[in-house]
């Protein structure tokens, strides 16, 4: 009877670890056939999900979207191919958070655009900085965004190299009719390119999504989806040496 009881409890104990079990072995990436697998899914509350505010909808003067993510309060990042290779004024607005028609974190208009001056072809640095001031925000923009300053940090060739074969993830607004709802993809890095500087990766990616935050599954910031694969439309990603975080952390402030 004890025998009994004491193989009862250890099937209690290993049904109630599973699930916690599994749940960390989807942040840490620890590989199962159903998270190893890449897959792009819309985000169902914006406002719950704590990733989803620092990403924004960029929708431009003309209508265009693209994604943008916010490195602070008053600055974002995006792919420098959105708007153009010449600095600007009062080319769009931002909304973090938006999904469809909901705005949730309310909108920052962009008064300047600065884009990455690097037009090497070899190095196709596809990045802008993206600013506005507190003028420039609405009152929800204003109470939900508190104020912060993100500074990048930059990785050499040996790191991005070490990065292949890890898991990332990544939140945009991929086009999938007019309404562009937020959607979150996930990954693995599958090469690094070290002439041109861009890290591949098996991460669904659209039109829509350029300028999208990529991150590693223990968060680390480490580029910007720039482009996607013709045909399987897998993420390019412009990843951030230390050059574009220099750029970065001087012209964002």
């Amino acid at each position: 009877m004890k025998k009994l009881q004491l193989l009862l409890l250890l099937s209690l104990a290993c049904t109630i670890l599973t699930p916690v079990d599994a749940v960390y072995a989807k942040e840490d990436g620890v590989t199962s056939d159903a998270v190893s697998k890449p897959h792009q899914d819309i985000v169902p509350d914006t406002v719950k999900d704590p990733h989803s505010k620092y990403t924004a909808k960029f929708k431009m003067k003309d209508g265009r979207v693209c994604t943008a993510i916010l490195i602070s309060s008053t600055a974002a990042l995006t792919a420098r191919h959105c708007v153009g290779n010449t600095r600007k004024t009062n080319v769009g607005t931002i909304y973090p958070g938006a999904s469809g028609s909901s705005t949730p974190f309310g909108y920052m208009n962009i008064s300047e655009y600065i884009p990455n001056p690097d037009l090497d072809p070899f190095k196709k640095y596809d990045i802008a900085i993206l600013k506005g001031t507190e003028r420039d925000q609405d009152k929800f923009y204003k109470y939900y965004i508190k104020k912060f300053k993100t500074s990048l940090r930059g990785y050499t060739d040996d790191q991005f190299k070490k990065f292949v074969g890890k898991e990332v993830y990544s939140y945009g607004y991929p086009y999938k009719g007019s309404d562009f709802y937020q959607y979150r993809s996930d990954g693995s890095i599958t090469s690094y390119i070290e002439t041109f500087k861009y890290l591949y990766t098996d991460m669904p990616a659209f039109v829509g999504q350029s300028g999208s935050g990529v991150f590693t599954k223990n968060g680390d910031f480490i580029g910007l989806i720039i482009e996607s694969t013709t045909q399987k439309h897998e993420a390019v990603v412009l990843p951030f040496t230390q050059e574009i975080a220099d750029w970065v952390n001087k012209n964002a402030n």
